[in-house]
């Protein structure tokens, strides 16, 4: 990615996938490629609420 000028940033993607967006982490939040927060009801796909806390970590707008 660098060598063609792409921005490249690693970050950590524990828990990621398990984490809601209200701040909740628990690991029951996942059910396979399901995510639903015990805490605030948010639902979505496992891996799509994964890649949003990513890119929230990259912008620098993870809590």
């Amino acid at each position: 990615a660098e060598m063609v000028g792409i921005r490249f940033e690693e970050v950590k993607a524990e828990y990621t996938s398990q984490t809601c967006k209200c701040g909740h982490r628990e690991k029951s939040n996942r059910n396979r490629l399901r995510f639903q927060c015990k805490q605030c009801g948010f639902i979505c796909h496992a891996d799509l609420n994964g890649a949003i806390n990513i890119g929230k970590a990259i912008s620098g707008l993870a809590a």
